[in-house]
């Protein structure tokens, strides 16, 4: 059964790949929910990951220096094993997308084309999209101004926020015309936290449904790989759902379609989305 499985995926046309956590682990990045995660053992508190984070003193002081540690941890480890496949597929030819969970950006690291689609037209469209963002950036949403986190990761490693640069352009410029100066707003890491409506989230769900509902013959996803995820996060299910209904549509194809590929299994309500589990290793896999 495992070469069967290993056939479909390496024989793919258009792979699909939703990865979570587990795929970076080996790297020495911790995930959050297993036995050694970073919420298991106590070393992150989950609501220092919850969107009101931002309007507590303590909590964001911890955040920051928790985010600071982390981008330092991201800039020093490799890609796995699991992430150089990822590119292996992509120079095959077989792979169509991969939708990452993680904010690492060990997938760039590997040689994919990474970003967030600007169209739905999959010429434009990077091979790796992060649905939550990444530790690459900082920003100030109000006024759409970005910069690179490495600049500010020593004010973020002291438990602080760099105030955006734009807007202290903008309070001074008032003050020398003696205009009312207002206050500076601050930047804050690019990620996506519990609680948090996604700054591009309906444009990513349009383009996931755009790219499992295609037609077009030349993109259809025809086998999806997911793993090292627990599935727990209502717009991944979502997604799994929908791309698992687009290559089980293919059946004249036949074999493996649909494919999960993590340590532990998932429960009941999810036989008829996967043709196959495979538990162990994901490094060992690849």
């Amino acid at each position: 059964a495992i070469s069967a499985i290993i056939s479909a995926i390496l024989e793919a046309k258009n792979l699909i790949i939703i990865c979570g956590a587990g795929v970076s682990v080996s790297a020495g990045i911790p995930d959050f929910c297993f036995s050694k995660g970073l919420f298991t053992t106590g070393a992150l508190s989950k609501d220092l990951l919850d969107a009101s984070v931002w309007k507590t003193t303590v909590k964001a002081a911890s955040l920051c220096k928790t985010l600071a540690q982390m981008h330092q941890k991201c800039s020093e480890v490799s890609p796995t094993s699991f992430h150089l496949a990822l590119k292996m597929l992509d120079e095959k030819g077989g792979l169509c997308w991969v939708y990452t969970q993680n904010i690492d950006l060990l997938e760039l690291k590997a040689g994919l084309s990474f970003g967030m689609p600007q169209t739905q037209s999959s010429k434009e469209t990077p091979r790796c999209i992060p649905l939550h963002g990444t530790l690459e950036t900082l920003a100030y949403i109000k006024c759409c101004y970005q910069s690179p986190l490495h600049l500010h990761a020593a004010t973020l490693a002291t438990g602080c926020l760099s105030l955006c640069p734009a807007c202290e352009q903008i309070k001074q410029q008032h003050q020398m015309a003696h205009k009312h100066s207002g206050t500076s707003g601050t930047l804050i890491p690019t990620i996506v936290l519990y609680g948090q409506t996604h700054p591009a989230g309906d444009h990513l769900a349009q383009c996931i449904t755009h790219d499992a509902n295609r037609d077009d013959g030349k993109v259809k996803a025809d086998v999806l790989l997911v793993a090292g995820t627990s599935l727990k996060i209502p717009g991944i299910i979502a997604a799994v759902h929908k791309f698992a209904q687009v290559v089980h549509a293919q059946e004249s194809k036949g074999g493996y379609r649909s494919i999960y590929l993590d340590e532990k299994p998932l429960s009941s309500k999810w036989n008829g989305v996967f043709d196959a589990w495979i538990s162990g290793d994901l490094q060992i896999f690849a």
